[in-house]
């Protein structure tokens, strides 16, 4: 313990060679579904959980996987995968579930393949979301495009999804019209 106290007072000072590393302007966060890549919006809090049980809840829209207990708080878990191809996630296969926005307002969304990092995205233009080959049902919440890592990315408003959801949950079809 007299080391920890040691270490955070000024008079102990470990000497560390500094490395100059690799330098970006913008790290953002994103992840791909159904053959497409979307980057969360800047400045999004994010982290990826365990691959915590979820817990279902009955009678609930097939997108809403249920919730999980992160850190002793209760998060709503929403199949993000189903959102694109109408097809539960299979909860006994790898499945990652990526935490947005912290508490109270922490969400998570259901990922099949782990998210990834994205540096300095360039920025392409407005995405005409009528013509994006995004599913349907994204299509409304996806603002600009992006180019990294040889990919075209589309900035999700997961924000305005998650409200668009939390509206619809007793109407479940109305989402899809």
């Amino acid at each position: 313990m007299d080391e920890l106290i040691q270490s955070d007072s000024p008079a102990f000072s470990l000497s560390l060679p500094q490395e100059d590393g690799p330098s970006f302007d913008e790290i953002r966060h994103g992840f791909e579904l159904a053959g497409q890549h979307y980057l969360l919006t800047a400045g999004t809090f994010s982290e990826l959980a365990s691959r915590s049980p979820v817990c279902g809840l009955p009678d609930s829209p097939p997108w809403f996987a249920g919730f999980i207990n992160h850190r002793g708080h209760t998060v709503p878990v929403y199949d993000l995968p189903y959102l694109a191809t109408q097809e539960r996630t299979d909860m006994r296969e790898p499945y990652w579930i990526l935490l947005l926005d912290q508490q109270p307002h922490t969400a998570g969304f259901l990922l099949t393949q782990i998210p990834s990092v994205v540096t300095d995205p360039e920025r392409l233009g407005m995405v005409d979301a009528e013509a994006s080959p995004a599913p349907k049902p994204l299509q409304p919440f996806l603002s600009e495009q992006y180019r990294a890592l040889e990919t075209t990315w589309f900035e999700l408003d997961h924000r305005e999804l998650l409200i668009k959801l939390k509206k619809t949950f007793y109407q479940p079809a109305a989402l899809f019209e």
